[in-house]
């Protein structure tokens, strides 16, 4: 470990870093946020500023629409609530680098169509590329091409599984976080060479710091697609990584979750950490060093960097997540940790959603009670 940064991998090259780009989770610019008198966006966002300070891009999810106030939100089906930010939440991320930012997620949609139209304006309007949601699958997947110094061309891609949303051939929506699309991906990337390729998904489930293993399989998938990086948010809570591959210049990597750089909506402690990855380039473009840097969100809800104590317990979880998932003990565990109140959680849900729009909103929520669900109550009533 290095100062307050964990290096996860490096080449063995001794050749100086030049570059680096930085993946982040969860930035959710809504609900019971603090800002002190005076302070703006840009302003909150100095409390990670010496996280991002040698970054020269960062890849974030945006889990809020940005729109007009005055934009009516659907239906609720379930429970949950709709989350709106201003446009002026988005200088947060001008402040931390971000290029890309990906806005395929499970609120995508909260707004409808309009509001992911006017969502993408807002993003592009602030000089990043929106990634993730406003396209049908019949078209091509949507990617970013960040041209960095000499050789280094970074691809970017955002999709998600954990949404209702998803796009079908004729209808616009969230992109499928799926290995067809994720080929798909790569090859454009490719075909506008890319050198390096990320994609950040939105994957994971509420409530466990442990991945889904339909996720980690999903994801080890992505990766053997030609993805370098792949990496999760969702659960709001950090989680462990694996690599893939043997040969020491080709390696990929997975992160399970990377928690948030900001949220007002933080139902535990634990959903106050979260994890920055940072992938190290030489002046070749060349891939040399993966390191994780450490976030604890305060009771503002804004993201700052942990002191020594706090660092060491964030990394020190990651360590123990990713041993567990490097044994296979994570599988076990995520199902105890979903197991107490997981058939009154389904329950709940489908009670407010005949509350909210009758028989026709149960039917929805019904529908919507996934195979993976049907699984995890199955492991429930087993054991």
């Amino acid at each position: 470990m290095t100062d307050r940064n964990l290096v996860l991998w490096n080449s063995g090259d001794s050749e100086q870093i030049v570059t680096k780009v930085a993946i982040a989770g969860d930035f959710l610019p809504s609900g019971n946020l603090m800002f002190p008198a005076g302070a703006g966006w840009s302003e909150m966002a100095q409390s990670l500023a010496c996280h991002f300070d040698d970054v020269a891009a960062t890849f974030v999810n945006l889990e809020c629409t940005v729109a007009d106030e005055t934009l009516p939100a659907r239906p609720l089906v379930g429970i949950g609530q709709t989350v709106l930010a201003c446009s002026d939440s988005l200088n947060y991320l001008q402040s931390i680098r971000a290029h890309a930012v990906g806005i395929a997620n499970n609120h995508s949609y909260d707004f409808g169509d309009e509001g992911v139209t006017q969502t993408r304006q807002a993003i592009s309007k602030h000089g990043m590329i929106p990634l993730g949601a406003g396209r049908t699958a019949r078209e091509s997947p949507e990617v970013f091409i960040w041209q960095g110094p000499n050789k280094l061309r970074v691809g970017f891609w955002a999709a998600a599984k954990a949404t209702h949303d998803v796009a079908t051939a004729q209808t616009p929506g969230v992109e499928p976080a799926t290995p067809k699309r994720a080929l798909e991906a790569a090859q454009e990337m490719k075909r506008r060479g890319a050198t390096f390729c990320i994609a950040l998904l939105h994957a994971g489930v509420l409530r466990t710091n442990r991945p889904d293993p339909e996720d980690v399989r999903l994801m080890e998938l992505i990766a053997k697609c030609g993805f370098r990086v792949v990496a999760a948010s969702h659960s709001h809570r950090i989680s462990g990584y694996s690599r893939m591959g043997l040969a020491q210049d080709t390696p990929s990597f997975s992160f399970y979750g990377l928690g948030s750089l900001v949220s007002g909506y933080v139902a535990s402690p634990l959903e106050r950490e979260g994890l920055i990855v940072v992938v190290g380039f030489n002046r070749d473009g060349k891939f040399i060093r993966l390191e994780i840097r450490p976030v604890l969100l305060g009771e503002n809800g804004f993201g700052a960097i942990p002191d020594a104590s706090m660092r060491d317990r964030i990394l020190n979880r990651f360590r123990e997540l990713s041993e567990e998932i490097a044994d296979g003990s994570y599988e076990k565990m995520f199902y105890r940790d979903l197991s107490p109140g997981l058939l009154r959680l389904y329950m709940r849900d489908a009670h407010a959603a005949f509350r909210h729009r009758g028989v026709r909103g149960l039917a929805i929520k019904m529908s919507r009670i996934r195979l993976r669900h049907v699984r995890r109550l199955v492991r429930k009533a087993t054991g």
